[in-house]
């Protein structure tokens, strides 16, 4: 059985260096059957424990994936209906279909990712990072989303785009209305984060990484292991904006 105790995941500018208290075993699944008699369902507590697990990978994988696509004059666009717009199967719809316009207006596919968010009165709005966006005025691209309203921030100074992005997730992520749904989407093709696991590269990596560059570091404890966690920014800048 194949372990470690050291990980390194590169996602863009972002570096995460993971040292490990005990040995953690990979390629492993847990073939063994439910014991019978034992309870299908969850109760109220282990389904909010389930659902709080579900919620931070999601957000630290929306994160590792902003960071790994994000290039200089990418844009955050936040898309709100007009109208009161609550089912998010219509509202997915909507945005497909305004992503099927836009598309023809640039002349090519757009890579971006987006987040579901309810605004105070309860309409669905979009949060969306577009890594292939051309400059586009914002009277222009609020006739091709034809919805309601259209905002375009600038991000061009944030260090952590992953995580300005994830703070939007945090607020609804655990949002009744968005249990069994997607908490984010993005288009294909875009890059992954590289996951390092070589107890050797994932040292040489640490040692070569400057200190100025480390933004975050804790020690904290999982239910089997405790974890010496750093983060760094290889591109960091003098004003750091850190959001998990």
């Amino acid at each position: 059985m194949k372990s470690y105790n050291k990980k390194a995941v590169i996602s863009g500018d972002i570096v995460e260096i993971y040292e490990y208290e005990k040995e953690v075993l990979h390629g492993y699944s847990d073939t063994r059957k439910t014991v019978k008699g034992r309870q299908s369902r969850a109760d109220d507590e282990d389904r909010k424990e389930n659902r709080k697990k579900t919620l931070h990978r999601a957000r630290r994988d929306l994160r590792r994936l902003v960071n790994c696509n994000i290039v200089e004059h990418s844009k955050f666009v936040t898309l709100t209906f007009g109208e009161d717009v609550r089912d998010i199967k219509m509202a997915n719809y909507e945005f497909k279909k305004f992503k099927q316009r836009l598309e023809t207006r640039i002349g090519h596919k757009l890579q971006y990712v987006c987040v579901i968010e309810f605004t105070k009165a309860g309409r669905i709005h979009y949060h969306c990072v577009f890594f292939n966006l051309p400059y586009i005025k914002n009277k222009v691209l609020a006739d091709i989303w034809g919805n309601g309203y259209v905002k375009i921030n600038k991000i061009d100074n944030v260090d952590n785009v992953g995580a300005y992005v994830c703070k939007y997730m945090t607020k609804d992520g655990d949002d009744e209305r968005l249990h069994g749904q997607k908490m984010y989407f993005s288009s294909r093709g875009l890059k992954k984060p590289l996951e390092i696991k070589k107890e050797e590269e994932v040292s040489n990596l640490a040692v070569a990484l400057p200190p100025s560059a480390l933004t975050y570091e804790n020690v904290f404890q999982s239910e089997y292991n405790s974890i010496h966690y750093k983060q760094y920014n290889i591109n960091r800048r003098p004003f750091v904006v850190l959001l998990d």
